[in-house]
C-alpha cells in the first residue's frame, strides 16, 4: 500500500519543481484553460458561466432552482483542505467538519445520503455518505469549477441528492483541442496554523486531434492549532479524562489532527468535428487523523453487566484513516447522432476504493517515523476496520432540438456498488446495491416566461451478502433486532418537477420551482447494526423502512445589474417518512444505542446575498458583499433535528487595483440552541478573514503571490453541523503565504 504512495509523494514534488525551472527560463506563449482564464472575473460574469450540472448547457440564471458557481478567484481564495472547508462561506452550505481530515457540504442543514457530490455528472464513489468522518475523495486545489444546486436534484441525479448536489470540474478528459501544444498552472501554498505545506501541477496539451491532461497534488500538515483547550468538559466529567485532554493538548494543538494526501491524473481524448471521446485515470492516497477519541468497553463485560450502568468509556485511543482509490473514467459526446437529438453523452466510471481505520496509542509521528524508515503501519498499530467499495456507474444523456417550441434532454443512469468491512467496528454489513434510473426533462419559452417540466423514475435494491455481523456483535444483534429476517429490500420511486421563471426585464426576475421527490434508504440506514464510532453510538438500522417523499418548494427573486447584484431564495420542504437517528436509553457493547426510525418533518429557510460595486477610484475597484441564511427543521413531534446550521450573518470588501488584488471577509455565526434532546448547544462566533494577492508576469507567463489570514480573532469556534463539536474547534488564527502561476 505504502509503495504506491511514496512514489506518489516523490513525484509530484518533482514535477512541480521541474515545472518551476522551466517557468524561470521558457518563453512558452500559451493560453491558459477556460477556468484560468476566468481567474479574474468579477460576479456578474460568473453569471454567464454554463452550469455543466445543469442540462441544454444553462446559466445560473436560466435555471429555476438556485444554483451557486464557485469559480476564478472566488474558489482561489476560498480553497481549503476539505470540498466542506472551501463551500461553506456559499449561500445555505455549511459542513459537516470532522477535522481537517474530512469535512462534507450540508446543504439547507441536510447531508450525508441526501447530498450527492459529483465529478462532472459521475459520483465520488467513496464511503462519506456513511459517516462524517470519512473523506471525500477529491482535492480541492485541483478543482477549476464547482457548482451548488441548492434544494431536491433528484431528477437528474438519483434519490442520493434529495437535498441537493455538489458537481465538480477538473477537466480531466479534454473535450476541446488543445490551442497550444502545453499550457499549465501550479500552486505551492504553506501555513503556521498546522505547518501546511502543500502544491499542486497541472499540464494539458495536445496536437491535432489528440488531447492529454496531466496532474498531481501533495499535502503535508501536522495537528493544527487552536485558541484553547479541544475539549468542552462538563461538570461530570472525570478529573482523570481532563488531565488526559490537557496532556493531548499540549501547545494548544488539536491532537491527532493531521492530514497527508497525493494524488496523480492522467487523461487522453481524441477529438473530431462532431465529438470527442477520452478517458482518465486517477490514483488519489489520503492518511488522516480523527481527533475524536474511540471509546471501548472490555470485551468480557457481558451485555447484562453493560445494562446494570458499568463505566462504558474502558479505554480511550485514537485513529487515523489510511484511504486509496483508483478510478477509472470513459467520457464521450456526439453532435447529432440521430434525427431529433443534438447532441449524446456517454459516462462510465469504476471505482476501487479502500481505507483503513487504524488505532494507536501514542502519538502520530511516531506512526509516520516508522514509515518513513519501511515498517508496515498496518501491522505496527493494526488496522481496527478495513472498508472495501467498488462501484461502477454509466450514464447515458439525449439533448433533443426543439419540437414544437419544447426542448429538453432524456437519459438512463446506472449504478453498481459492492460494500465490504472487516473489523471490530464494521457497523454496515456487507452488501450489494444496484440502481436504474430514468428521467426526462422538457422546457419550453414564451417571450419572458420559461416553463420547465421533469420527470424520474427510479429503481433501487440493496441485497446483503453475508446476513449477520461478527460473533462479537451477534448477541447484540439477537437483542435489538436490528436486521430481523430481511436481508433485501427493493424500492421504486418516481419524482416530479415543474418550475417556472419570469423576466420582468432586463434587471429583475423570479423564478418558482415545485418538486415531489422520493428517497429510497441507504444501506446503512436499512441494516447498520453495531458500533459507530463516528457518532458516539451504537448504530441500529430498520430493515422495514419506507420510501422517504418530500414535497419541496423555491421561490427566488433576483436583481442582475451592472451597479448592483441581489438574491433572495426561500425555501420550505415538507418530508413524509424522513428518515433519522433516534437516542434511546439502551445501552450496547458500552455504547448509547441510537435506532434509525422515521417521522414526518417540515424544513424552512432563506438565503440572501448581494453584490454592490462601490466605486471605482486612483485607489481601485470596491466591491461591497453580503449575505444571509438560516434554516428551520423540525419533526412532527416538534423536536428539533439534529445538527443542524444556525442563522449567519455574512459581510465583506473585494478590491482590484491593476496587478493588485484583495479583500476581507467577515461572517457571524449566530448561536445554535435549537437542538434536541441530548445534543449540546453551540455559542456563536465571528470569524474574520483577510487577503492580499499580486500578479505580475515573468516573459509570456504570469505569477501571482498571495498572503491570506483566517480567522484572525483566533475564535474558539465550535462547528454545530459536527460530531466533534464538543471534542474539536475549528483551527486557530492561521496565515498562508504562497505563490501560484500559469504558463
Amino acid at each position: 500500500m505504502f509503495v504506491h504512495r511514496k512514489k506518489l509523494s516523490i513525484i509530484v514534488p518533482a514535477l512541480m519543481s521541474s515545472a518551476l525551472l522551466s517557468l524561470a527560463s521558457s518563453n512558452i506563449s500559451a493560453q491558459t484553460e477556460e477556468a484560468a482564464e476566468s481567474s479574474s472575473l468579477h460576479y456578474s460574469e460568473v453569471e454567464e458561466i454554463i452550469v455543466r450540472a445543469l442540462p441544454l448547457s444553462r446559466t445560473r440564471l436560466q435555471s429555476a432552482q438556485p444554483v451557486d458557481v464557485m469559480v476564478g478567484e472566488n474558489l482561489a481564495d476560498r480553497r481549503g483542505m476539505t470540498l466542506g472547508e472551501t463551500l461553506q462561506q456559499q449561500p445555505g452550505v455549511q459542513s459537516s467538519f470532522y477535522g481537517a481530515g474530512s469535512g462534507r457540504p450540508i446543504i439547507r442543514g441536510l447531508g450525508g445520503p441526501r447530498v450527492r457530490i459529483l465529478e462532472d455528472g459521475l459520483a465520488t464513489a467513496d464511503t462519506s455518505t456513511q459517516s462524517d468522518d470519512h473523506a471525500v475523495t477529491v482535492d480541492p486545489m485541483l478543482i477549476d469549477q464547482i457548482e451548488i444546486l441548492r434544494g431536491p436534484a433528484t431528477l437528474l441525479y438519483g434519490s442520493s441528492a434529495s437535498a441537493g448536489v455538489v458537481n465538480i470540474i477538473d477537466g480531466r478528459i479534454p473535450e476541446q483541442r488543445a490551442e497550444e501544444p502545453l499550457t499549465g498552472r501550479f500552486e505551492i501554498r504553506g501555513d503556521n496554523v498546522a505547518d501546511e505545506r502543500s502544491g499542486v501541477l497541472r499540464l494539458d496539451g495536445g496536437a491535432g486531434n489528440i488531447a492529454w491532461h496531466l496532474d498531481g497534488s501533495w499535502r503535508e500538515a501536522d495537528d493544527y492549532r487552536i485558541p484553547g483547550e479541544a475539549r468542552i468538559n462538563d461538570d461530570h466529567e472525570h478529573e482523570e479524562e481532563t488531565h488526559e485532554d490537557e496532556a493531548h493538548n499540549e501547545s494548544n494543538q488539536l491532537f491527532n489532527s493531521f492530514v497527508e494526501s497525493q494524488s496523480g491524473t492522467a487523461g487522453l481524448s481524441w477529438i473530431g468535428e462532431r465529438g470527442f471521446i477520452g478517458g482518465s485515470f486517477r490514483a488519489y492516497n489520503s492518511e488522516y487523523g480523527v481527533p475524536a477519541p474511540h471509546f471501548h468497553a472490555e470485551e468480557e463485560h457481558d451485555h447484562e453487566d453493560e445494562h446494570d450502568g458499568e463505566e462504558h468509556a474502558d479505554e480511550e485511543e485514537f485513529a487515523y484513516i489510511d484511504m486509496e482509490q483508483r478510478s477509472w473514467d470513459v467520457k464521450a459526446g456526439l453532435d447529432s447522432p440521430l434525427r431529433g437529438i443534438s447532441r449524446a453523452t456517454f459516462r462510465l466510471g469504476y471505482n476501487d476504493y479502500t481505507h483503513s481505520e487504524i488505532e494507536m496509542g501514542g502519538m502520530h509521528e511516531d506512526a509516520h517515523d516508522e514509515e518513513d524508515e519501511g515498517d508496515d503501519h498496518d501491522h505496527e498499530h493494526g488496522a481496527g476496520t478495513v472498508f472495501d467499495v467498488q462501484t461502477l456507474q454509466s450514464r447515458l444523456s439525449f439533448e433533443t432540438v426543439p419540437i414544437w417550441g419544447w426542448e429538453g434532454a432524456f437519459g438512463l443512469q446506472l449504478e453498481r456498488e459492492r460494500f465490504e468491512a472487516e473489523g471490530a467496528e464494521a457497523f454496515v454489513p456487507d452488501n450489494e446495491t444496484r440502481s436504474t434510473g430514468i428521467f426526462v426533462l422538457q422546457e419550453r419559452q414564451w417571450d419572458a416566461f420559461t416553463l420547465s417540466l421533469g420527470a424520474r423514475a427510479e429503481r433501487t435494491r440493496v441485497n446483503l451478502r453475508e446476513h449477520g455481523h461478527d460473533d462479537e456483535h451477534e448477541e447484540e444483534h439477537d437483542d435489538h433486532g436490528a436486521l430481523a429476517d430481511v436481508d433485501s429490500r427493493t424500492f421504486r420511486n418516481v419524482s416530479a418537477s415543474i418550475g417556472g421563471i419570469y423576466e420582468f426585464n432586463d434587471t429583475w426576475q423570479a423564478s418558482v420551482n415545485f418538486s415531489r421527490v422520493q428517497r429510497a434508504p441507504s444501506q446503512s440506514e436499512l441494516f447498520a447494526d453495531g458500533p459507530h464510532l463516528a457518532t458516539f453510538s451504537y448504530e441500529e438500522g430498520n430493515a422495514e423502512l419506507r420510501t422517504e417523499t418530500a414535497k419541496a418548494w423555491d421561490l427566488t427573486l433576483h436583481r442582475h445589474a451592472d451597479f448592483f447584484d441581489f438574491e433572495i431564495s426561500v425555501f420550505r420542504k415538507d418530508v413524509a417518512d424522513f428518515i433519522y437517528l433516534a437516542t434511546t436509553d439502551e445501552v450496547a457493547l458500552g455504547f448509547p444505542v441510537r435506532e434509525t426510525e422515521q417521522q414526518d418533518a417540515e424544513i424552512t429557510g432563506m438565503e440572501v446575498q448581494g453584490v454592490w460595486q462601490l466605486i471605482t477610484s486612483d485607489w481601485g475597484h470596491f466591491d461591497l458583499h453580503a449575505g444571509y441564511d438560516r434554516v428551520n427543521a423540525r419533526l412532527a413531534d416538534n423536536s428539533y433535528l439534529p445538527r443542524i446550521s444556525p442563522e449567519r450573518v455574512s459581510t465583506g470588501v473585494d478590491w482590484h487595483l491593476g496587478g493588485w488584488r484583495g479583500g476581507v471577509d467577515v461572517y457571524r455565526m449566530l448561536k445554535q440552541d435549537k437542538v434536541p434532546a441530548l445534543e449540546t448547544a453551540t455559542p456563536g462566533y465571528t470569524m474574520v478573514n483577510l487577503r492580499v494577492a499580486y500578479e505580475f508576469d515573468v516573459g509570456a507567463n504570469t505569477l501571482e503571490a498571495f498572503i491570506q489570514g483566517r480567522n484572525l480573532g483566533n475564535e474558539d469556534a465550535r462547528v454545530a453541523t459536527s460530531y466533534l463539536r464538543d471534542y474539536a474547534p475549528l483551527p486557530g488564527r492561521n496565515v498562508i503565504v504562497g505563490i501560484r502561476g500559469r504558463f
